[in-house]
């Protein structure tokens, strides 16, 4: 059996061929359906930080804690220590986290959409695939951070300290780099 797939605007689900089983039975069109599923989900990371409205009641922002899914959204967290704590897939896009200490933590696919952690200690923090578009990191402390697939277009990174950070596959066009130029368009891995 081979799945072969074909773009279209008009009609994703019919350019889908799978090849070894009969044409419009039971079993191919649930392959199509899977193979869509994957494809949709793969190609909308920048919409996974809780955009299904998950929420994690119990979050409170403090040291070591468990916020996975939680909904930070334009909270005012400037200062304060938030270190070890899961953040993962949380909802923080608008948040201030100025001068926050989150070193240590987990922030996986987590949206961080035009927060401001300017002067923040992101040291040793996990950021695979969150969303830092239009985030303010100027003068942020990204020592031995993980931004591996980052989506960080826009973000403004002046003066902040990516020594040692990972950053395969990280987006930044149109960020401010470290020392003040703007990246160009397709700048994936670091600034071009």
């Amino acid at each position: 059996m081979r799945i072969i797939t074909a773009y279209s605007d008009r009609a994703f689900y019919k350019n889908i061929r799978i090849t070894g089983l009969p044409k419009g039975s039971t079993m191919t069109r649930l392959l199509k359906i899977t193979v869509l599923a994957v494809l949709a989900s793969t190609l909308a990371i920048p919409a996974m930080a809780n955009d299904k409205e998950v929420i994690n009641r119990q979050c409170k922002p403090e040291p070591e804690n468990q916020c996975a899914f939680g909904e930070l959204r334009n909270a005012n967290l400037a200062g304060k220590d938030l270190h070890d704590g899961n953040y993962d897939t949380a909802r923080l896009d608008g948040a201030n986290l100025s001068g926050a200490n989150l070193s240590g933590s987990s922030m996986q696919v987590a949206n961080l959409t035009k927060a401001n952690l300017s002067k923040a200690n992101l040291e040793r923090v996990h950021l695979h695939a969150a969303q830092l578009m239009g985030a303010d990191l100027s003068g942020a402390n990204l020592t031995s951070a993980t931004m591996t697939k980052a989506f960080a277009m826009g973000a403004n990174f002046k003066g902040a300290n990516l020594t040692k950070a990972l950053l395969q596959g990280a987006d930044f066009s149109g960020a401010t780099w470290t020392d003040g130029r703007t990246c160009a368009d397709g700048s994936i891995g670091g600034c071009k």
